[in-house]
C-alpha cells in the first residue's frame, strides 16, 4: 500500500491549481485562435474564389455586351454597305442619263425663223429632221448655223434637198456629242 503525503503547504496547492487552470485557458485560448485562424483562412479562400468567379462572370457579361455591340456594328456596316450600293447605283443612272432638253435648246438656238420641223427621229446620238423651209437661202443658213454650233458635228444636208428654190422639203442629218446632252456636275 502506498501512502501519499501531502506536505506541499496550502498557498503552494492554489498556486499550482490555478497554474494548471492558466495552462488549460491557455490551451483553450490557442486552440481557439487556431480555429479562428483556420475560419479566417477559409473565409479569405473563399473570398478570393468568389472573387475570382465574379471577374469571370463580369468578363463574361462585358463581353456578352461587346458581342451585342459588335453584332450591332455589323448590322449597321451592312446597311451602309446596302445604302452605298443604291446610292452608287443611283449615281450610275444619273450619270448615263442624256437630258435631251440640252439638245432641244440648242436646236431651237440654231434653227432660224422660216423652218418647219415635221418629223424628228434620233438613235443613240445621231439626229434626224424633215421639215420645209420657207427658203433655200435659209435651208443653207440653218446648215450653216447648225454646223458652228459645237455640240452639233457631221451635218449632212443631201444635195436633193436644195432643188426647189421656195418652199423646200428637206432631211438633214447630224450628230449631237455625248457631253452636251449629259447633264454637267
Amino acid at each position: 500500500m502506498e501512502i501519499k503525503l501531502n506536505l506541499i503547504p496550502e498557498g503552494k496547492k492554489n498556486e499550482i491549481a490555478q497554474s494548471g487552470r492558466l495552462r488549460r485557458i491557455l490551451r483553450w485560448e490557442t486552440s481557439l485562435a487556431s480555429l479562428a485562424g483556420v475560419f479566417f483562412a477559409l473565409i479569405l479562400s473563399l473570398n478570393y474564389l468568389l472573387q475570382i468567379n465574379l471577374d469571370v462572370q463580369s468578363s463574361e457579361t462585358e463581353s456578352g455586351q461587346n458581342k451585342v455591340r459588335y453584332e450591332r456594328i455589323s448590322e449597321l456596316d451592312d446597311n451602309f454597305k446596302e445604302i452605298n450600293a443604291k446610292v452608287s447605283f443611283n449615281e450610275s443612272i444619273q450619270r448615263d442619263q442624256l437630258y435631251w432638253t440640252n439638245a432641244f435648246e440648242k436646236l431651237n438656238a440654231a434653227m432660224p425663223d422660216g423652218i418647219s420641223v415635221v418629223k424628228m427621229a434620233n438613235k443613240n446620238y445621231k439626229f434626224f429632221l424633215a421639215g420645209t423651209a420657207d427658203t433655200r437661202d435659209i435651208l443653207v443658213a440653218m446648215k450653216a448655223s447648225f454646223s458652228q454650233e459645237p455640240c452639233f458635228t457631221d451635218v449632212k444636208l443631201p444635195l436633193s434637198s436644195l432643188v426647189s428654190r421656195e418652199n423646200v422639203d428637206f432631211q438633214i442629218e447630224f450628230d449631237i456629242k455625248e457631253e452636251c446632252v449629259k447633264k454637267n456636275k
